[in-house]
């Protein structure tokens, strides 16, 4: 460490300090200065745009409840989500907007955009949750488009996720669409022991109808066999 011997000599080493490093140091000050207020600013922004992007969310579940009703506020609906899409596209808002868009491609038998679609919600790389359901559409929607090799490969990724019961499900309708019976009745079965561990009550009785048609099938089959 330096020592000075007279009280001239430490201020002079102040000022060549400081005409040596002075500017640098103010400037990182101000760089980290900036970079806090610079975030601060970042999160304020974020959060109007979610509470923006939440309200014109809520508007669109009441306009799709209406669609879904009675048909009407279908041109309100399609344009919220546009807003929501084409301007909180990186929130999960914009894309859930495009999971509603997605929906009415469907219903109006337009698979190919509704793909387009879904498709766009995984290039988002969207939370796990979103992305998931995305993938159980998509597989849908690349079945109906009889594209069932892309339908099984998205199946497999939602395997793992809160959809498998309905992934298994439909496994095995492209399987049974493919001719392989006793491949669906095994995925149907599958399905129902998942959805009787996960506590998902939905469509059991149209899966039972399955497993119980198909059941007396198979073994028709193999008994002729």
């Amino acid at each position: 460490m330096e020592t000075f011997r007279t009280e001239e000599e430490q201020v002079e080493a102040i000022k060549r300090w400081w005409q040596e490093n002075g500017k640098s140091t103010v400037f990182g000050i101000a760089l980290a200065l900036a970079i806090v207020f610079g975030w601060k600013g970042w999160q304020g922004h974020v959060k109007d745009q979610g509470a923006e992007a939440s309200a014109i969310f809520d508007n669109l579940m009441v306009a799709d409840a209406a669609v879904q009703r009675d048909g009407t506020s279908r041109n309100t609906a399609e344009h919220l989500a546009n807003t929501l899409k084409d301007q909180y596209g990186n929130l999960s808002y914009g894309q859930f907007a495009a999971l509603y868009k997605a929906k009415y491609a469907v219903q109006d038998g337009e698979y190919d955009l509704a793909a387009s679609e879904l498709e766009w919600v995984l290039d988002k790389g969207p939370e796990p949750v979103l992305r998931a359901q995305a993938q159980m559409r998509l597989a849908q929607v690349r079945f109906a488009l009889d594209d069932h090799a892309a339908a099984l490969a998205l199946l497999e990724d939602v395997a793992g996720s809160g959809y498998a019961a309905q992934a298994a499900e439909l496994r095995g309708d492209i399987l049974f669409s493919q001719g392989d019976k006793p491949g669906a009745l095994s995925a149907y079965q599958h399905a129902k022991t998942l959805a009787r561990e996960q506590e998902v009550p939905s469509n059991n009785a149209l899966l039972d109808l399955k497993i119980s048609d198909l059941s007396v099938a198979v073994t028709t089959e193999k008994g002729t066999n």
